[in-house]
């Protein structure tokens, strides 16, 4: 360190014990001429950020705040003061995005608890963030709080549907099902988003009116392939695949096939993902249908039979009868 450095290192040293004995003048004159020869160290904006903030400058804090925040990247302490003014000055949307990136950041170091307190701020100022909920029923699954996570997520497709964004909903509560399958309360969920499925063409989206059987099972059928196109999106994410990475080829075969109405060559490709280790329930009740389209009744009750092994599909099955 040259003495020329040393002296601004000095005068930031010395602006932060100003601070702590309340000297304001003297803080904001020394985090100004350490300013001058450190401009890119995050602790000089941090220190004239609180002397602004003392001096009632709530202004100058938040710009200086939010450039410490920015120099130092991952620092929680400096984006949740960013949060905190923003909140006072009225800015809930500001905060509520800053609140979330410093609970992402607290939850990148293992700070599990001060992640879930910023989270949950996040719903005091947005009560229907997605992105906040999302995050919140991670931390309560991780600590073991199965119950929190549950209401989470059913207020996360409880928002999703009443944003018209009716499939993510819809597996949301498929999710829920497959460790709740006799849960009343998530399947009056389930309900609600498989019918916002149904109608969600429909010009005026009336939840509370008829819905016919052929159109559930529609409604199921989209979302079959809803999950198969997530189920390939995903297989280029992961590290390893419980299936062969010739099952998503087949599976992409399969469901553009079937989107060109052709019946057969789907069935083929279909066939072939399951036959290389394919077992998505959703891929059975899609083959299923198919085979029930082209009078293939024993295969398709076979194959919706698998496909019955998850509780929603099982309802939907039961439609048939």
């Amino acid at each position: 360190m040259t003495d020329t450095t040393h002296r601004y290192v000095l005068a930031l040293e010395i602006g932060e014990e100003a601070i702590r004995q309340g000297k304001w003048q003297q803080a904001l004159t020394c985090f100004q001429t350490a300013l001058t020869g450190l401009p890119r160290e995050p602790r000089v904006y941090n220190g004239l950020g609180d002397t602004h903030l003392s001096l009632a400058d709530r202004g100058r804090a938040l710009a200086c705040y939010k450039e410490a925040a920015r120099l130092a990247g991952d620092n929680a302490e400096y984006v949740v003061k960013v949060a905190d003014i923003q909140e006072s000055l009225g800015l809930s949307a500001d905060s509520a995005a800053s609140r979330l990136i410093a609970g992402d950041i607290h939850w990148s170091h293992g700070q599990f608890d001060q992640a879930e307190a910023e989270w949950t701020r996040v719903l005091t100022l947005l009560s229907e963030s997605v992105a906040a909920r999302e995050r919140l029923a991670v931390a309560c699954r991780r600590r073991g709080d199965l119950t929190a996570a549950t209401r989470h997520n059913l207020a996360l497709a409880d928002t999703l549907r009443r944003e018209g964004r009716c499939l993510m909903a819809l597996h949301i509560c498929y999710t829920l099902l497959s460790e709740l399958p006799d849960n009343h309360i998530v399947w009056s969920a389930a309900d609600k988003a498989w019918r916002c499925v149904a109608v969600r063409d429909r010009r005026d989206h009336q939840l509370d009116g008829r819905v016919e059987p052929g159109d559930l099972l529609n409604a199921v059928a989209d979302f079959a392939q809803w999950q198969l196109a997530a189920e390939i999106r995903q297989s280029t994410l992961r590290a390893t695949n419980a299936a062969n990475p010739e099952a998503y080829i087949h599976l992409r075969q399969a469901i553009l096939n079937e989107g060109y109405g052709r019946a057969g060559m789907a069935m083929a490709a279909y066939e072939k993902a399951i036959a290389a280790g394919l077992n998505a329930p959703a891929v059975f009740f899609a083959l299923g249908m198919l085979y029930r389209l082209v009078g293939r009744r024993a295969d398709s009750r076979a194959a919706l039979l698998l496909a019955s092994r998850h509780p929603l599909y099982r309802r939907a099955v039961a439609l048939l009868d």
